[in-house]
Order: structure tokens, then C-alpha cells, then sequence
């Protein structure tokens, strides 16, 4: 919802300010746990109240998405939550956009030859299903690209959590507030490489030094001194598979067509949470080789890394509404297709005025 909601200057650091809280929700966790030792306690202190304080604060704060709405043809709904955005920045809705809506609701009629742009922006959308994702040989490329990438974090991120062992080994209350405090320079990490060169480099650089870090871990001694480079080793990989988190749920959510967003980064979760199953056992590999398992993290996020190369930037770009300007990103056609929406939307400002 950040991403659609949002102009593109602030969507970034938008985007980023959740991976604070998240960080800081992760650390307190390892606190509540060490205090409540009962899974009873947990439960209600940890996910019950939080979880109805969200609830609650979501359905009397938050405001669903106006371009959903409107793809969903839902237009009273969508002129309430434009009208009430206004409002509250002490704005008058432009009397264009008022026409606007009215010409939507006039679509009904089937004597109108009123054109909306508001009914343009939903052209081609009513029944795209899924799986168009991959109706194209360079779309299923991109998809196929970001499953790895969501693959690669949740591979490498909760493999960390799971096999705390694998990096040294610590008690794991303060591993795990630690690897939690670890999201927040993750986050300006992604925040300061997204923006200054892109979301393809900031999925890139993130992936690479994560991989290299796990390289390196399991062939530093686990003795005296050694064990503080251990550690600031298992810091910096966790460093860097956040600032990857981050950065696919941006990335991925910026290139998707405004219809199938929601439905596009949840396949991609749903790819990675599947070969995420078995990670509780991954470090059952380090009876065969010590470093094998880390070995094996490293391998999938340089997969990551490299096939990142194949996904066009979205850095200072407006995300596609529909399935055409989907399968034409990163090309002259998508200029020129939001070129002339542009064009009729000012050709009605014109017009109203």
C-alpha cells in the first residue's frame, strides 16, 4: 500500500521506516521471551495484544488503496478516501477530478460517449488473472528472478535463526536481539543504495556481500579473539539479508501492474516460505562438512545476485497499471504509453478548466 500510495520520493524511506519497527518488534521479542518464560505468557504478551492493537489501529486508521478501489470499480468508496485525503492536507479536490469521477459513474450508461481517464487507468484489468504474470517469455524471466530473490532471503535470513550454532554459537536471547538490532543499519543500508543508484544494485550489492560474509564465517577459528570476528561476521551477513528483504518487497512491488501487486509478491513469498520448510534441519549438513551449510546459503544468494541483472530498474518510475504497461516496462513503448495517458489527463485539465 506504501508503494501505491505514496509519490516516488517518499516511498523508499517509507518502505524502510517498517523495516525499523519490524527490527524493533524482532529485539523485543528476545526480552519478552527471556521474562515470559511460559508459552502461555508469550502468546498474549508477544502476538495477542500487539496484534489486537494492530488490528484495531488498521480498520480506524488506515484507508484501503484508491487505485484499488477504482480497479475495483467501487467509486463511491474511492471518491470518500481521495475526498478524506484532501482534507486532512487542508486541500480542495481539483474540480477536474470531480468530473472525473462523475464521468466514471456515467460508464454505466451505454449512451455516454464520456471517455474517464479514471477509466482508462482500469482499461484490460477486470479479468487478468494470475498467472498473465508469466504470459510472456520476459515477464515469466522477471518472476522467475524475483522467486529466487524471495527464495534467497528467506533461505539465508531465517536459515541464520534456525542454525545460530553455524555462526558461532551465543545464547539466544542476545542472538536473537541482536540479530534484530542488525535490521536497522540493514534498512539505511538499502535506504542509501536504493536511492542514490537503484533497486537492481541495492538487490545486488546486498546479496553479493551477504553471500560473501557466509563464505567467510566457517573458516574463522572458534577460539579466543576469533570468536568477536565470528560474530561481527554473523552481524554483517544479517546486515545485508535485511537490506535484501527490504529490498525485494520494494523492488517486487514497484514493477508489478497495480491489480496482481498484492497477488505477484505473495507468489513470490509463497516460493520462498515452500523451500523454507525444511531450514530447521539445515544444520543436521554440518555432520557431513562444518562449512556446508553456510556453503549453501552463500550459493543461493550469489544465485540471487546474479539473476538480478535480468529485471529492469524501477528507480524513479511509475509503477505499471495494467498488464500492457506490465509486459512493456523497461522499454519505449511504456514511455509512450504513459506518455498518452498523461496526455489525455491534461488535455481534460485543459478542457475543465
Amino acid at each position: 500500500m506504501m508503494v501505491e500510495d505514496l509519490p516516488l520520493k517518499y516511498s523508499v524511506f517509507a518502505t524502510n521506516s517498517s523495516s525499523y519497527m519490524y527490527g524493533t518488534g524482532f529485539s523485543l521479542c528476545a526480552l519478552v521471551s527471556y521474562f515470559f518464560r511460559t508459552w502461555k505468557m508469550y502468546v498474549i504478551v508477544r502476538m495477542a495484544i500487539p496484534g489486537l492493537i494492530t488490528a484495531l489501529l488498521c480498520l480506524f486508521l488506515i484507508d484501503e488503496s484508491p487505485r484499488w478501489l477504482l480497479q475495483k470499480k467501487r467509486i463511491d468508496e474511492f471518491e470518500s478516501v481521495v475526498n478524506k485525503l484532501f482534507t486532512q492536507n487542508r486541500k480542495e479536490m481539483p474540480l477536474f477530478l470531480k468530473q472525473e469521477i462523475s464521468a466514471m459513474r456515467e460508464q454505466s450508461n451505454p449512451k455516454t460517449d464520456t471517455i474517464s481517464v479514471l477509466e482508462l487507468l482500469r482499461t484490460k484489468i477486470s479479468n487478468v488473472k494470475f498467472w498473465e504474470l508469466y504470459g510472456t517469455g520476459k515477464t515469466a524471466t522477471w518472476m522467475g528472478v524475483f522467486a529466487l530473490s524471495w527464495i534467497g532471503c528467506v533461505v539465508v535470513y531465517f536459515g541464520m535463526q534456525f542454525g545460530k550454532e553455524l555462526f558461532g554459537g551465543v545464547q539466544i536471547h542476545f542472538y536473537f536481539m541482536i540479530s534484530g538490532i542488525a535490521e536497522i543499519p540493514g534498512a539505511l543500508f538499502q535506504l542509501y543504495v536504493a536511492k542514490k543508484w537503484g533497486r537492481k544494485p541495492a538487490n545486488i550489492i546486498s546479496f553479493t556481500f551477504c553471500a560473501l560474509s557466509l563464505l567467510v564465517s566457517p573458516f574463522i577459528p572458534r577460539r579466543g579473539y576469533w570468536i568477536i570476528l565470528v560474530y561481527l561476521t554473523a552481524f554483517s551477513t544479517k546486515i545485508f539479508i535485511s537490506a535484501a528483504f527490504t529490498n525485494i518487497y520494494m523492488w517486487n512491488a514497484e514493477i508489478l501492474p497495480t491489480n496482481l501487486r498484492g497477488v505477484g509478491i505473495g507468489l513470490g513469498s509463497f516460493c520462498g516460505r515452500i523451500v523454507g520448510i525444511p531450514l530447521p534441519y539445515v544444520k543436521k549438513l554440518a555432520k557431513i562438512w562444518s562449512p556446508l551449510p553456510a556453503i549453501l546459503f552463500a550459493t543461493v544468494a550469489f544465485a540471487a545476485a546474479i539473476s538480478s541483472v535480468l529485471v529492469p530498474e524501477t528507480r524513479n518510475q511509475i509503477s505499471p497499471d495494467d498488464m500492457e504497461e506490465f509486459q512493456a516496462f523497461g522499454t519505449n513503448k511504456y514511455i509512450e504509453l504513459k506518455q498518452k495517458r498523461m496526455a489525455i489527463l491534461n488535455t481534460t485539465k485543459e478542457s475543465n478548466a
